[in-house]
């Protein structure tokens, strides 16, 4: 039977298919420090973010035959020397493009409409200077109808912009490595709606944005919102 170790967690969904093909798999976090004695009696290794799977620890387990990134950033793999050694290495690139997405959508909202700032000020002041607070906060402005700049158009930035389209928002992008792509997502009762996005260049997008998401490998495939 394949030995499976899913050191970080693992979603009940996953969970249960991996047992349902026969897979024999142990959930219980082993601390880092103590991962090189207890991995060997494995077969697979998935990882979220927390363990780190390095030279040392792949080469105290020479029966280990494969390592799963739960998630897109494989910076805690040596991925290049594991493949080296005849493992099988491989992540979830599609995983949490739309929690990611969504997540940047609700960063714009708070910020276009104060809600970061009245979820703290409101509790504390409300009731002295509720009159002040009310005032300031009604100056935010509606999304629809601003431009969304994205660096990085991969499976995030494009799920984003299916979001800030559906929002009414102008949606712009800049990616050396894409030139043009079809947005295309399905409205429940209405059917398929298609966009096509040309990228333009990163200097075009910086000076036309009234808000700007970057979704860099360099970030980790975090997003960092802004508004101009």
């Amino acid at each position: 039977m394949i030995r499976i170790l899913a050191n970080d967690g693992i979603h009940a969904t996953g969970l249960n298919l991996l047992r349902e093909a026969g897979f024999h798999v142990d959930t219980d976090h082993v601390p880092q420090d103590d991962l090189s004695a207890v991995l060997p009696i494995y077969d697979a290794l998935i990882v979220r973010s927390a363990t780190q799977v390095r030279k040392d620890l792949i080469d105290g387990c020479p029966d280990l035959k494969a390592i799963a990134r739960g998630g897109v950033g494989m910076d805690n793999i040596d991925v290049v020397y594991a493949r080296e050694k005849g493992l099988h290495v491989f992540n979830t690139p599609e995983a949490s493009s739309r929690a990611v997405a969504e997540l940047t959508m609700g960063h714009m909202l708070s910020l276009s409409r104060f809600l970061h700032r009245a979820n703290r000020d409101m509790p504390a002041q409300g009731s002295t200077a509720f009159n002040d607070m009310k005032k300031s906060f009604s100056k935010g402005r509606e999304i629809e109808g601003r431009t969304l700049g994205i660096v990085g158009f991969g499976r995030i930035g494009q799920s984003l912009a299916r979001l800030a389209l559906g929002a009414g928002m102008k949606v712009i992008a800049s990616d050396p490595y894409v030139q043009e792509t079809d947005i295309a997502w399905h409205i429940e009762g209405f059917g398929q709606v298609t966009v096509n996005i040309r990228t333009i260049s990163l200097d075009e997008v910086l000076a036309s944005s009234d808000f700007l998401s970057v979704h860099v490998p360099s970030l980790g495939g975090q997003a960092v919102t802004g508004s101009g």
